[in-house]
């Protein structure tokens, strides 16, 4: 067999595959995702107001109260 080096290389084409995950994302989040997003920042949240209350200090709830970083009330 005798290979052509005349021949022009095929250019890739998106597949199927690139469809179907195209499609998926313009979905969004699906909800398994979601799901542990939010166990994420519960566990976030309960770890953060766990540390804030050792230290005898409350966790910063709003943007007021996190603005105020380094001021005293």
């Amino acid at each position: 067999m005798q290979l052509s080096m005349t021949r022009p290389v095929p250019r890739p084409n998106a597949g199927i595959i690139d469809d179907i995950e195209r499609e998926d994302n313009r979905k969004g989040y699906e909800p398994d995702d979601l799901t542990a997003f939010h166990q994420l920042v519960r566990h976030l949240v309960i770890d953060g107001d766990r540390r804030a209350a050792n230290s005898s200090r409350k966790a910063r709830r709003t943007l007021a109260d996190m603005t105020l970083v380094g001021q005293r009330r």
